[in-house]
Order: C-alpha cells, then sequence, then structure tokens
C-alpha cells in the first residue's frame, strides 16, 4: 500500500542521513564500537525508523535526544561538533514529507546529501586512529576517501579565524595542560572546518 511504500523511502532516507553523519561514521571507521560497529551503525537505522512507527509527532529535539542515547550506548561516543541538531532536524522534516506523500522530493534531496568528511576529522582520542579501516569499505565503495584526501582543513579554517586561535592555545599550554586537560580543551576550542568526537571512555 502506498503508506507501507512512504515508509520504504522514510527508511531510506534515514539510512542516507547516518551514513553522512560524520560523527558516527568516524566512530565506526574507528571501531568506537567494537567488532560489531558496522552493523550498530546499520542498527541505528532500524532503530530510528522503527522509533518514528511507534511514536506519533516526534519533535526534533526529541530525536535529538534519543540519537545522542544511542551514539552514546553502541559506540561510546558524544557528538560535540554541532551536528546532532541537523541530523534530527533532516529526518523530521523527511518524515513530514513522506506523511504528506511527498516521498518523490525526499528521493531527490537525499540523493544529493553530503558523504561523511572523515579526513577531515580531529578524534580527541590519541594516535590510535587507522586500526580499522577496513570497517569503512563496506560502506564507502565510491571512493570517498580518495577525493577526502584532496581536502584540506586549512581551506575552512580560512573562514573561520577562532581555530587559527585554538590552535596556538594547544601549542602555547602544552607545558602546563595534562593529556585530560587538553582533550576537554580540544573540544571546546576546535572550530568549523573541523569535526571533534570525543570518546567517552576506553576500554
Amino acid at each position: 500500500n502506498k503508506m507501507a511504500a512512504r515508509m520504504d523511502i522514510f527508511r531510506d532516507s534515514v539510512k542516507s542521513v547516518l551514513d553522512g553523519w560524520t560523527v558516527l561514521q568516524l566512530a565506526v571507521q574507528h571501531g568506537f564500537g567494537g567488532v560489531h560497529s558496522t552493523a550498530k551503525a546499520q542498527w541505528m537505522v532500524e532503530a530510528v525508523y522503527q522509533w518514528f512507527q511507534d511514536n506519533a509527532g516526534i519533535e526534533p529535539t526529541e530525536l535529538e535526544d534519543f540519537l545522542a542515547v544511542l551514539l552514546n550506548n553502541e559506540f561510546d561516543t558524544l557528538a560535540d561538533d554541532g551536528s546532532l541538531p541537523q541530523v534530527a532536524e533532516q529526518i523530521c522534516g523527511y518524515y513530514r514529507l513522506c506523511q504528506q506523500g511527498r516521498q518523490h522530493e525526499v528521493l531527490s534531496r537525499i540523493q544529493q546529501l553530503p558523504r561523511a568528511q572523515l579526513s577531515q576529522c580531529v578524534a580527541a582520542t590519541g594516535p590510535e586512529q587507522e586500526e580499522d579501516d577496513e570497517e569503512d569499505e563496506d560502506e564507502k565503495e565510491e571512493g570517498t576517501k580518495d577525493e577526502d584526501m584532496e581536502v584540506t582543513p586549512s581551506g575552512s579554517m580560512e573562514n573561520g579565524p577562532q581555530s587559527h586561535i585554538a590552535h596556538h592555545q594547544h601549542t602555547n599550554t602544552t607545558s602546563n595542560t595534562s593529556a585530560q586537560d587538553m582533550e576537554s580543551q580540544s573540544q571546546e576550542d576546535v572550530d568549523d572546518g573541523w569535526t571533534v568526537v570525543t570518546r567517552k571512555k576506553k576500554h
């Protein structure tokens, strides 16, 4: 029936938004959710979809909280880059369009969604990156990494002078600052073109 077809497109839109969410995909790439990180990200799509099936009138702020809980529980990760409200707004917007029978508009929009920008990220977990690059291959067949490698954060930083200040502060304060302080400072100071993902605890 028509409603089932609409909801199938809504599920596709949830997957597209989450696939393009840099915070989530960085957590998957670096295995923050353990060996099943990729499966957990796929499960999150179904969890969000089912939540909309079970509840009427979900507001973006409610979805924001729901996604934050999933990200925390499954990946021990906090989204500190301001992306969470945008992700929630997008998904709620697509749901409304599907409910209004405007699923073709949703299909058109999700085809234009940007992909996750993993090469421009700063992870506050230390140097243990680059272990689980294979995790990322399943979701990103289209050579995203090669494209991303050409995009340097300095291009974004030119538009955000505060990020220059943030990096100078790091170099000036290293002698008196513990690793934890640096970690919290990096969460607060890194700006604009940088995405900061904080892993809450190490196993």
